[in-house]
């Protein structure tokens, strides 16, 4: 089973309607760095820590 991070409930403030998938946690974190940059973001470690607790099975 894979996983997921809907951008928006990171974000609420944010239109973003992106969803972040990966095979694991570690891939779809990577994958979330990768996304965050498009919004301007360094992917620290202290954000991608924040992320990590949005993540859900998909």
């Amino acid at each position: 089973m894979g996983k997921i991070i809907d951008c928006h409930k990171v974000n609420p403030t944010s239109d973003c309607q992106h969803v972040v998938r990966g095979a694991n946690e570690e891939e779809v974190l990577r994958n979330a760095a990768e996304h965050a940059k498009e919004h301007g973001l360094a992917p620290t470690p202290e954000l991608l820590a924040q992320v990590k607790s949005f993540i859900q099975h998909e």
